[in-house]
């Protein structure tokens, strides 16, 4: 059973604040997706159960969801003063207060292995990037989890077959996906992709850039008619792990060890189950709703290779112009774990055990809560 809100709940957020939970060990979290969106459905309800289950029922979390307590922008400054306990963090729509995770989210990993991005992402927050750190804390928040989607992919209502189809178009993008779509001669639009549906409906937008699972989560496969079938990047992490300071420390130093002992679980639920293994019959749906898909024929793959040639210096550049300290650390770091990701996984194998497994080996056993 999925964690429901209740109506005492609720009075006591309008009253008192989430932040007062800690004698009950009874903490909300507040999710700008829908109840059906596959990160809530497969990564926060899972793990929320399998967090009350290791301790015994002591530590119970409440997941509301469809932005009913913050919208995205809200969540990092939501969570950090207590209007929730819990939130999905995601740096571009924060890019002051998050401003090194955005140093990593504006980074776009080129391929299509999303499990070795998902690697790379949370082992860079957790372990390579204290600045993140740094700004979790002075958010008043704490963080150590998050994923990856699938490669973006040109999601458009119009008819593309080419890059310069792409020309003029309004698209939805976010991260490195301003870079690209700029290249591409389009127009970025900066709106949350639960926007974005209306937007593409209207003929507000025309395309958006975004993951497979996004047909589904958002009901893209309702408006759109074309999807061009070429790897646009991978970008991340939304932190999904990201809590109120002070709850955290209202737990016992066992309950904060649950936390993180379940983080492979939560990170293998929101990537591997909500997007790789998803993909697939997603995919094969929109086709069957007459979507077409528009192969890379026409020059798309260009982009991406336009965009890495340039993209570290300018993404260092905005880092440092936010104010973070030393960006390149962070994305020698980034892109160096991507690439033993790939190796590990290509050894191990790209099964959700492997990919669990090698969370808690090469992250996790390494996370001490208490110096979160």
């Amino acid at each position: 059973m999925k964690p429901q809100v209740t109506t005492a709940v609720v009075a006591i957020l309008a009253m008192t604040g989430v932040g007062s939970a800690a004698q009950a060990a009874d903490f909300v979290y507040g999710s700008p997706f829908g109840a059906n969106h596959t990160v809530n459905e497969m990564g926060m309800a899972p793990y929320f159960k399998m967090l009350a289950e290791k301790t015994n029922g002591e530590v119970n979390w409440d997941l509301v969801v469809g932005g009913q307590l913050s919208g995205i922008p809200g969540t990092p400054e939501s969570v950090g003063v207590g209007v929730m306990d819990g939130g999905i963090a995601i740096a571009p729509y924060a890019p002051r207060e998050m401003a090194a995770t955005n140093t990593i989210f504006s980074y776009s990993l080129l391929g299509d292995d999303t499990l070795a991005a998902a690697g790379a992402m949370n082992e860079t927050i957790a372990l390579g990037c204290p600045q993140c750190q740094d700004e979790y804390k002075k958010l008043g928040a704490v963080g150590f989890a998050g994923y990856a989607t699938s490669p973006y992919l040109f999601i458009c209502k119009p008819e593309v077959k080419t890059v310069e189809d792409l020309k003029g178009l309004k698209v939805r993008a976010s991260g490195a996906g301003v870079s690209i779509t700029k290249i591409a001669g389009a127009t970025p639009v900066t709106m949350s992709p639960g926007e974005a549906t209306t937007a593409l409906e209207r003929g507000i937008l025309d395309c958006v850039l975004g993951a497979p699972s996004w047909l589904s989560s958002y009901g893209y496969w309702d408006v759109a008619s074309t999807i061009i079938d070429s790897p646009m990047g991978m970008g991340g992490p939304p932190v999904l792990a990201f809590f109120n300071r002070d709850a955290w420390k209202s737990m016992t130093p066992e309950m904060r060890q649950a936390h993180v002992d379940l983080a492979p679980d939560l990170v293998a639920g929101a990537v591997y189950d909500a997007q790789v293994e998803a993909d697939g019959a997603i995919i094969e749906e929109a086709k069957a709703k007459g979507i077409s898909f528009t192969p890379d024929n026409a020059g798309f793959a260009d982009l991406m290779i336009k965009l890495d040639a340039g993209q570290r210096e300018m993404v260092i550049k905005n880092s440092k112009d936010a104010g973070v300290p030393d960006p390149e650390k962070i994305l020698d770091f980034y892109v160096a774990s991507y690439a033993k990701w790939q190796e590990l996984l290509n050894e191990k194998g790209h099964d959700r055990a492997a990919f669990r497994q090698l969370l808690w080996d090469e992250i996790y056993s390494k996370v001490d809560p208490e110096a979160l």
